[in-house]
């Protein structure tokens, strides 16, 4: 949330956009979500530009403003030391997704990173998490879509996937409520993913 909050301040700012209300409720949307509500009667030009100046921004030093949540690191240790396969399925662009897990060293825990792309005609995560099922040969029924907003909970409904939400994280409690299962602290992550109420019936395919 810092780096992509103190981004868009900036680049509201600049912009001459005025007050937005509290920002925090764009950390989660695709940037073309938000840029559609900020600049309602704008053009495709004018939001595609406001897009690139946030992006601008988190270039030089957003990305880099933050941190992993406490236990988080450890969670996707054990999870990968228990045979999990784990993806990343995120809006936010790839080469950032991809940055920020090589500066937090996490890399190497994930099977595959999809993230967002600028030549892709839908930037919706309902299609991406399409994308990596269909490229990576998943079982829908067999993963799990781990997150904190609805976005992740609307993405897995859509997919066939189970959904499993991160209540630690940025994501109002009235959308937790609507994913399968609640996690409050990363550490019950295990043990509800391996849930017998839970059990896949085509192996474990997690994704986060």
């Amino acid at each position: 949330m810092p780096g992509i909050v103190g981004c868009l301040r900036r680049t509201l700012d600049e912009w001459r956009l005025g007050d937005q209300g509290p920002l925090e409720r764009f950390v989660g949307p695709p940037v073309e979500e938000w840029t559609a509500e900020i600049l309602p009667n704008g053009t495709d030009e004018d939001r595609i530009a406001l897009a690139r100046d946030y992006r601008a921004c988190y270039d030089r030093e957003g990305w880099q403003n933050n941190s992993v949540f406490p236990g988080v690191s450890k969670m996707l240790e054990e999870l990968h030391r228990q045979g999990f396969l784990l993806y990343v399925c995120t809006s936010k662009q790839q080469h950032f997704a991809v940055r920020i897990l090589d500066l937090f060293e996490l890399s190497g825990l994930f099977t595959a990173v999809y993230g967002d792309k600028a030549e892709y005609a839908s930037h919706s995560k309902v299609d991406l998490l399409a994308r990596l099922l269909r490229e990576q040969s998943l079982s829908p029924e067999a993963a799990w879509m781990i997150g904190d907003r609805i976005h992740d909970i609307q993405a897995a409904r859509a997919n066939g996937v189970r959904c499993l939400a991160a209540a630690w994280g940025y994501g109002p409690a009235e959308e937790c409520t609507q994913a399968d299962a609640v996690a409050e602290t990363p550490a019950q992550i295990l043990g509800l993913v391996m849930a017998e109420n839970f059990q896949p019936k085509n192996g474990w395919n997690p994704v986060l």
